[in-house]
């Protein structure tokens, strides 16, 4: 073959490269929950809970680069309306496509017994807010047991 036809291929692979398009999200965060390291814990278990959290950004804005910014929210099924605030990392972008999506991991120790019983049994809403302020989805977690004797 000759080295004209070699290079017609090459930019022709080239050319089709170039036409992949890259996803399309919304611009608001979405989230589905992905995985959990076990559900069943004993009051102040050293143990701690490791969710995996999969997520789709429109324009990837998610994270924050202020030290202080807040942008995780973990409500627990036996305090409605009380959000536990965590700091997801800055995620930076690479290249020219702003569309992201990935994994979260979050490690987290288990709270108290609130509840008189035996196992206290719960579960966690979880949302993410990007950095223009946007609200993801909320998910929610397996019911989590908690031995309080």
């Amino acid at each position: 073959m000759s080295a004209k036809w070699y290079i017609a291929a090459g930019v022709g692979l080239l050319f089709l490269a170039s036409c992949i398009k890259p996803p399309e999200y919304s611009e608001v965060p979405y989230l589905e929950f992905s995985e959990i390291n076990k559900t069943s814990f004993v009051e102040y278990d050293p143990d701690s809970l490791k969710l995996t959290i999969y997520f789709e950004d429109g324009d990837g804005d998610i994270g924050g680069a202020e030290i202080d910014s807040l942008n995780m929210f973990f409500e627990d099924s036996r305090v409605p309306g009380y959000f536990v605030p965590f700091k997801i990392p800055f995620v930076e972008l690479q290249g020219n496509h702003k569309a992201i999506s990935g994994y979260i991991h979050v490690t987290r120790g288990i709270s108290q017994c609130i509840n008189p019983v035996a196992v206290d049994t719960f579960h966690y809403n979880i949302q993410i807010r990007d950095r223009a302020g946007n609200y993801s989805n909320i998910i929610r977690t397996p019911d989590l047991l908690l031995n309080c004797d």
